[in-house]
């Protein structure tokens, strides 16, 4: 009995893990999305060229999109492009 408990408590952490790994992924795409959004509203006081900046707005608008179809892997993929090409941290 202790046996069969123990690995249903088990198994019961290892759902919870499964469920909460892609809302921490989903959270950290919407923390990168606000820091990207600020350097692009913000791109003169940023030293964002504003060619970047509408580069990078381009790829916000798709993670934004990739975000709310629920694909949080392409959305944070485009942050990271977003950030990378603004040095955003």
């Amino acid at each position: 009995m202790y046996r069969i408990s123990h690995a249903l408590a088990g198994l019961a952490c290892a759902a919870l893990v499964l469920v909460a790994a892609p809302t921490a992924a989903g959270a950290e795409c919407s923390k990168d999305i606000d820091k990207v959004e600020y350097a692009v509203d913000h791109s003169e006081r940023e030293g964002i060229d504003i060619t970047v900046a509408e580069k990078m707005r381009a790829l916000l608008q798709e993670a934004n999109k990739a975000r709310k179809s629920g694909d949080e892997k392409k959305c944070q993929e485009l942050i990271d492009q977003a950030k990378y090409m603004g040095d955003v941290e």
